[in-house]
């Protein structure tokens, strides 16, 4: 009889926690669709503590685990990294240092989480660059998206102390979405292109190397027009290192332009780029000043 009621109670257990999580899988989905950017603002930090109460109420589901470490790393790298984005660009150094300090502790969470979705022998290679860039042919299309946020988090990383070894997680961070968009390309709305793009773009400001041009080429194929991020990265990214302010404000104006009702499914993270486009124009004198009348 008790075996049996163990085995009742795990039963009811497992289809409580399917049942939850499709659920929760649908809340995803909805919110891609809310055209009210401070409203989903609002309401994130909710769900990341509510899917943190269910990977400790189910600790063997994993996609409760997947969906935590998803959505925290969203949460930095969508809001609070913005908000770090919008107080760097517009003069105010107390807010960003403030805004950084905090930044560093999600993503360091972000990363924590991601690497343990992986396999083991990612666990042990996070700190090591030559043991982790040596695992890189190993990768599977299963490990891309925890990777995607790994590569991600170091990205941003690197954005808030680029002196402090910045040079050298670049190149492993390049290495990483490389093999990333070669084993799974265009996954998430080819968020590795566009990464990756943005990165080579910023780097050959400075050393020789691809542009990113290829990168962005290949994010345009497959999400069409429907993902005005991409011109949005396309103009912080290419147009600021080659300091053409015609194609960054053709571009940028035409994303502000852009008709989002178009596309609901993809409402919430097109507002997001609105956004950053909005914030790009304003500093455009920052991010590509005029030319000097004296030369």
């Amino acid at each position: 009889m008790l075996l049996l009621f163990a085995s009742c109670a795990s039963f009811i257990e497992r289809k409580a926690a399917s049942s939850t999580y499709q659920i929760m899988q649908r809340g995803q989905l909805a919110a891609r669709r809310l055209p009210d950017v401070e409203l989903a603002r609002a309401a994130v930090p909710g769900g990341i503590v509510q899917l943190a109460a269910f990977v400790e109420a189910y600790p063997k589901h994993r996609g409760f685990r997947a969906m935590y470490a998803e959505s925290l790393c969203q949460y930095a790298l969508g809001f609070v990294f913005d908000d770090w984005d919008a107080a760097s660009l517009g003069g105010r150094p107390d807010d960003a240092r403030r805004l950084a300090a905090r930044l560093q502790g999600l993503l360091a969470t972000c990363i924590e989480l991601n690497v343990a979705l992986l396999p083991a022998a990612w666990h042990s290679a996070v700190t090591d660059d030559a043991r982790w860039k040596g695992l890189l042919p190993s990768v599977k299309p299963a490990d891309v998206p925890f990777l995607l946020h790994v590569a991600s988090a170091e990205a941003v990383r690197i954005s808030l102390d680029p002196l402090a070894g910045g040079l050298a997680r670049l190149d492993r961070v390049i290495a990483t979405l490389t093999r990333c968009t070669e084993v799974s390309p265009g996954l998430r709305d080819a968020e590795g292109e566009i990464l990756l793009g943005s990165l080579l773009a910023a780097r050959s400001r400075f050393f020789k190397g691809p542009d990113g041009e290829a990168q962005f080429a290949a994010a345009r194929r497959v999400v069409g027009p429907s993902w005005i991020l991409l011109d949005v990265m396309y103009a912080r990214a290419v147009a600021v290192t080659r300091q053409d302010r015609v194609l960054f404000l053709r571009l940028l104006d035409a994303a502000l332009a852009t008709d989002l009702s178009r596309w609901p499914d993809r409402r919430l993270p097109n507002e997001l780029a609105k956004i950053k486009a909005e914030r790009y124009r304003a500093a455009i004198e920052t991010l590509i000043p005029p030319p000097d009348p004296g030369f």
